[in-house]
């Protein structure tokens, strides 16, 4: 069973608070349903809502009404037919890698990328025999010969933690399209809002909804977003693995969407206000932020990303790792913590958290300087965020 794909022709800050079904009366907020189990009075009853799919009310593992309605608020904003939601993004990440791979065949994922997501790719070759190949994110045209006839996936990730690189995510998906492959991309960073990787050619975009789609710092989730063509195996691999959203969870996520355009707007603007202030700054050494004019994807950001260009931003301190860590630690408003996208400014240091797994060696070849500094900027005011930088630094 589809999601429905009749889209309401509402503002995003409309859908956000009403969802898919804005002349709805009764609650306000989606009834939190706890239930893992329906009850049925004839057997056509139950079979009917198996048929359903994600969208009946039969067992909470194959579908569940309050997190078939978060399902649906969130497909909405990302403007496409269906959407699953997950535990946790890994889970979404490692279901469509499971519903898409199978023994002895080849992924092409984007190099540098998420440190869990290469985890998850070092595992299943191990476990379940799927080969990958690491490609530069930065030199796209050296793409093209790690393609193999096996290969079914390739995956992006737009931009990249932490150096906030860009990919041309069109022309990622077009290549993949060439050689046959499913085009998945992580797309937590940007937000629904922030990028539309679907419009760009795009089969999959997958999220850590802990981050900006959650944006408070108090769960855990994960979300897969597409046609129903492409999750309906997806669907069938969370049921059979069982990584199922709890609806407690579900209803929070909901509460969350209604003010995402509020919040991605206000830590997208904190976080380019931020990394303009500190270009200026005589000990930083350099800004990672696409923002601004002089990063070096800055024209693909602009051409690509909607609603300002994200709420990271990374700089390098001079003195490297140990100085990075000293402002880390002089830190007072912005806290010391290894997430993104919430309410409250996080920073956290690459090499002890994201990209630790790689070594210094890696991370030079991944253009990460040890003496990075990564920021998630909130909501607070930015004076304040300013102010409590400027202190760390000296």
């Amino acid at each position: 069973m589809s999601h429905d794909s009749r889209r309401p022709a509402h503002a995003v800050e409309t859908n956000a608070v009403h969802g898919p079904h804005v002349e709805h009366r009764g609650a306000v907020s989606t009834p939190l349903v706890h239930s893992a189990t329906f009850t049925f009075e004839k057997l056509e009853d139950m079979v009917e809502q198996q048929r359903l799919d994600t969208a009946g009310s039969f067992y909470q593992r194959k579908g569940h009404p309050t997190i078939f309605a978060v399902e649906e608020r969130l497909a909405l904003l990302e403007g496409c037919e269906a959407a699953l939601l997950f535990p946790s993004g890994m889970a979404a990440i490692s279901t469509v890698f499971l519903t898409l791979l199978r023994t002895g065949e080849h992924l092409v994922c984007v190099d540098p990328c998420y440190g869990g997501t290469q985890a998850l790719l070092a595992w299943g070759r191990e476990h379940f025999g799927w080969d990958y190949t690491l490609v530069d994110a930065r030199k796209p045209d050296t793409w093209e010969s790690a393609f193999r006839p096996n290969t079914r996936v390739l995956h992006l990730e737009s931009p990249i933690n932490p150096t906030l690189a860009v990919l041309d995510v069109a022309a990622g998906a077009a290549l993949g399209k060439r050689h046959g492959c499913v085009v998945t991309i992580d797309n937590t960073i940007a937000s629904p809002l922030g990028q539309r990787p679907l419009e760009m050619g795009c089969d999959i975009s997958l999220y850590s909804a802990t981050k900006s789609i959650g944006g408070h710092s108090d769960l855990l989730a994960g979300a897969a977003m597409g046609s129903w063509q492409h999750l309906r195996a997806a669907a069938f691999t969370r049921m059979v693995f069982g990584p199922i959203a709890d609806p407690a969870m579900a209803w929070m996520i909901e509460r969350s969407l209604k003010t995402m355009p509020l919040r991605v707007r206000a830590g997208n603007a904190n976080a380019l206000e931020l990394a303009t202030r500190l270009t200026k700054h005589p000990k930083v050494a350099q800004v990672f932020y696409p923002g601004l004019p002089s990063h070096p994807t800055h024209a693909l950001a602009v051409k690509q990303m909607r609603e300002g260009f994200g709420p990271l931003l990374s700089f390098e301190v001079e003195g490297g790792a140990d100085a990075a860590l000293a402002v880390v630690d002089r830190l007072k408003v912005i806290k010391h913590g290894a997430s993104l996208g919430g309410v409250e400014s996080l920073a956290s240091l690459a090499a002890f958290t994201s990209h630790q797994i790689l070594g210094p060696e890696g991370r030079a070849r991944a253009g990460i300087p040890e003496g990075l500094v990564r920021v998630s900027a909130g909501v607070e005011h930015v004076d304040d965020l300013w102010a409590d930088l400027l202190q760390a630094l000296g």
